[in-house]
């Protein structure tokens, strides 16, 4: 019997709120559904198999890997797909990914993921065949690619990108459980590997939303010095710097030579230019700042796509309307207007921006010798 093609692979406990909802959106996409569970003290098993799923119990050992790869290892399908209950499936054309997946020199296909309601997609390695030598590792930031990148070295595969789209809500609830629970086994993954950057980034993001602002910040400066010892990163790396300098600059503290050395680092990271510019405009440096803004204004948040994901707000609107800030402080009130009406057309009902455009306009109307120093203000 030939086997399937594809099958979803889930871990499980206590996900009844979401689970029905994110087992739906596979139907018409994967062959098979194998859900492991690892110890639901709700009914996330009988929604599981109401939905269709093959139901596996799986005891809990704080090992992310070895839960992933005991579904995998329980999955049929000649291809995987890797899911979380808080995640949906939201678009895909079955037929271009059975065309993708039948190809013979394809080890894996990334989808488009919206990590947090709202942002921007970037990719992800969510595909992948489903054979004994592609199998996670760690025992939280649980990753393939280590073993992808083996296989893919060893027999000359590569990896396609699909336009599957997959949302995540984790973000959308209260997240304080999840913290407490990755808190114990990020210092564990850093105990045996302390040169694991995400780890880093993520141990400060965990201790930042429990509270320990000093220990995000310690953890984040850790993984900065780890970095200036390594000559390449990736752009993922460029997370600690990013929040850092946020907090930095939330502070009122001094983050112009961090941010400095981030962007220099990480030019295509938008989300640090914007605090590149932020920082800018706090120094009284608005030509400097609007370079920056004016290249952010024009990127379109629905399209992008790239290794990371954004925050919206400092693309159009914002990044028009920062323009618009930086100009009027300049004194070129003609220009301010034009960029708070671009910023206007964007956000037709946002009256602040509204009251600005007319500021400027008026200002632009006056006669120069008439704009004072507290008008620019």
């Amino acid at each position: 019997m030939a086997r399937p093609l594809l099958s979803a692979a889930l871990i499980v406990r206590d996900e009844s709120l979401v689970l029905s909802r994110c087992l739906r959106s596979l139907h018409g996409l994967a062959d098979e559904i194998v859900v492991v569970d690892t110890g639901s003290k709700d009914n996330s098993r009988d929604i599981a198999r109401d939905c269709g799923a093959r139901v596996l119990d799986y005891p809990w050992n704080s090992d992310f890997a070895a839960a992933r790869n005991a579904a995998l290892d329980a999955a049929s399908g000649q291809w995987a797909l890797y899911i979380d209950a808080d995640e949906e499936v939201v678009g895909f054309e079955r037929a271009e990914l059975a065309a993708l997946l039948g190809d013979a020199l394809h080890a894996a296909c990334t989808v488009r993921l919206r990590p947090v309601t709202g942002y921007t997609r970037y990719r992800e390695h969510r595909l992948f065949r489903n054979r004994a030598d592609l199998r996670f590792r760690g025992v939280i930031h649980e990753s393939i690619l280590p073993a992808l990148g083996d296989l893919c070295a060893r027999e000359g595969l590569r990896v396609a990108d699909s336009s599957l789209d997959i949302h995540h809500y984790g973000y959308d609830r209260d997240s304080t459980r999840k913290h407490e629970r990755n808190l114990p086994l990020l210092r564990a993954r850093l105990e045996a590997e302390p040169g694991h950057i995400y780890s880093w980034w993520h141990l400060g993001a965990t201790l930042q939303a429990l509270g320990d602002v000093d220990g995000a910040e310690h953890a984040w400066r850790q993984a900065v010095e780890i970095l200036r010892t390594r000559p390449a990163a990736t752009l993922g790396d460029s997370l600690p710097y990013l929040d850092l300098a946020r907090q930095l600059l939330d502070q009122k503290r001094d983050a112009t030579a961090l941010l400095d050395e981030a962007c220099a680092r990480f030019p295509n990271n938008h989300a640090l230019a914007w605090l590149r510019a932020r920082d800018l405009v706090e120094g009284e440096r608005y030509e400097d700042a609007m370079l920056l803004f004016a290249r952010l204004a024009e990127i379109d948040a629905e399209t992008l796509c790239d290794g990371l994901a954004y925050d919206p707000s400092i693309f159009g609107v914002n990044a028009h309307a920062a323009l618009g800030l930086c100009a009027f402080r300049l004194g070129r009130f003609g220009e301010s207007a034009a960029h708070y009406a671009r910023a206007e057309a964007l956000a037709p009902n946002d009256l602040a921006i509204r009251r600005k455009r007319q500021l400027a306009q008026a200002q632009a109307a006056l006669p120069r010798s008439t704009v004072t120093e507290q008008d620019r203000g």
